[in-house]
């Protein structure tokens, strides 16, 4: 077992769960904004600062546990990352705003609302496609620390990364906000992603396709069984504490796809590993920074369990 491999990933895991409820409250304010936008904001509010850390906090982390990996990574994929940049502005500006404006002109805080919706899936969609390159290596030649997006493009099982996991984001979204109305898309749109993306690691590597899987399928499916059967159960995955860990740990779950290789078999995870004096202030700063974030995502909760889901965001203001 390589420790420090899985405490990154776990804090990954943790990361990319908060990141994926931005994502599916982006969504639902995109699709559905009369219905999702009480619900969806009070959310984003207290939220969005937490996963900005934890990117942070993951990015402190990769420099100590991989050190040999950041500058490769950071060049390979450095026309992408430009645009994640740019993106990940607008998204903070645009929340910023809404937060203090109610009406300039043609801008009011729906709209600015909605540029942060679109930031953020648009987040979502790039990181999606730097991480199916990790996992397959499609478009990626690391030695010569370059990745070319058309190959990524249209090399088997790249679209369909994307296009399975953003089905279960969609499908999964009315049970986080707990929107009965959008109860017949959950468990069609769930099952579709599931299976389109069991094609899409199959295509990258028939040993993805193992008992590995028997983690994250059923935990994936349980989510929108319980929001369907009954208001009971539907409550207990609404909860958001309950939502985020059981996310996690099914993020945790397909560590298989990039340990203990990665990029398409480019990569011995391994080899790459920190040793030495380093690995002593790697797991310092984890025990550190896990603990202040730990105790971040403690008020988060507290605040989101304290937050009613059906009542209107931020107090009075009418939203349109």
């Amino acid at each position: 077992m390589n420790i420090i491999f899985e405490l990154y990933f776990a804090v990954f895991a943790v990361f990319a769960s908060l990141f994926i409820t931005e994502i599916m409250s982006s969504i639902l304010l995109l699709l559905s904004w009369k219905q999702a936008s009480s619900k969806a904001l009070e959310y984003i509010a207290p939220v969005w600062e937490v996963t900005g850390t934890f990117a942070a906090f993951l990015v402190v982390m990769g420099d100590f546990a991989f050190p040999s990996l950041l500058v490769p990574i950071a060049s390979m994929f450095a026309p992408l990352l430009t645009v994640f940049l740019i993106f990940f502005i607008a998204r903070n500006a645009s929340l910023a705003f809404a937060e203090f404006i109610v009406k300039r002109k043609w801008l009011d805080e729906a709209r600015l609302y909605r540029i942060y919706a679109a930031s953020t899936l648009f987040l979502g969609i790039i990181v999606l496609i730097l991480l199916s390159a990790l996992v397959s290596g499609a478009g990626v030649n690391l030695s010569q620390q370059t990745f070319l997006l058309g190959t990524w493009l249209f090399s088997h099982g790249s679209l369909l990364f994307v296009v399975g996991t953003l089905c279960i984001i969609v499908g999964l979204a009315p049970a986080l906000f707990s929107i009965d109305t959008m109860k017949n898309i959950v468990l069609p749109l769930t099952v579709t992603g599931i299976g389109v993306s069991v094609l899409a690691y199959y295509l990258y590597s028939s040993s993805f396709v193992s008992l590995l899987m028997l983690i994250p399928i059923p935990l994936t499916l349980l989510i929108g069984v319980l929001f369907v059967i009954s208001k009971k159960t539907a409550a207990i995955v609404a909860n958001k504490a309950v939502f985020i860990t059981a996310l996690s740990v099914t993020v945790f779950s397909l560590q298989f796809l990039v340990y203990p290789t990665a990029i398409g078999g480019q990569l011995h995870v391994d080899i790459v590993t920190t040793s030495g004096p380093m690995t002593s202030a790697y797991l310092t700063i984890t025990a550190v920074g896990g603990a202040l974030l730990a105790i971040m995502i403690g008020f988060y909760m507290s605040i989101a369990g304290r937050s009613k889901n059906s009542a209107p965001a931020r107090g009075s203001k009418q939203r349109s």
